[in-house]
């Protein structure tokens, strides 16, 4: 089956992103690849701008299950029901917002926040932020709509890998 690639994404791009929907770290996808560690974080940089995404490397997760360049699964279960700030929340996540970005964004405390997502991934039976976009694909519940698809913030460019 061949997935489509709208972005035109390497071979080698594409092992970077399946890494790291893996949850890998830098310095594992360096020694998986044979690579310098500095060249992961470059490649990774590149690969947000070619996507429009940016932030957490949740939102390359998401892509990387979305798109199909890794299988997000088989769906355990039935999909969690989720309200509406739930779903604001993960799709904060699936835009790559950090815990003090989305604390500015609701205005709600760092703490608040991270109560928040530890309620919400417990709901989803996340481990952490790429288990649960594995888990949002597996359901469909972010449509491709949703923040984290489409392109980056340009207020969030030039952000590090």
């Amino acid at each position: 089956m061949t997935t489509p690639n709208p972005a035109h994404v390497t071979p080698r791009e594409k092992q970077l992103l399946i890494l790291v929907a893996q949850g890998k770290k830098n310095r594992e996808i360096a020694e998986a690849l044979f690579l310098a560690p500095t060249s992961v974080r470059t490649y990774l940089v590149s690969l947000r701008r070619k996507l429009g995404v940016n932030g957490h490397r949740a939102a390359l997760a998401r892509i990387a299950f979305r798109d199909r360049h890794l299988d997000p699964g088989m769906p355990r279960g039935q999909a969690p029901t989720l309200d509406g700030g739930e779903k604001r929340l993960l799709r904060t996540v699936a835009d790559g917002l950090t815990l003090t970005e989305i604390a500015e964004q609701t205005g709600q405390s760092s703490d608040q926040v991270k109560v928040r997502m530890a309620q919400l991934f417990s709901k989803l039976g996340a481990e952490d932020r790429i288990d649960a976009m594995r888990i949002c694909e597996q359901h469909r519940l972010l449509d491709e709509t949703a923040a984290g698809s489409g392109p980056a913030d340009p207020a969030r460019t030039g952000r590090a890998a």
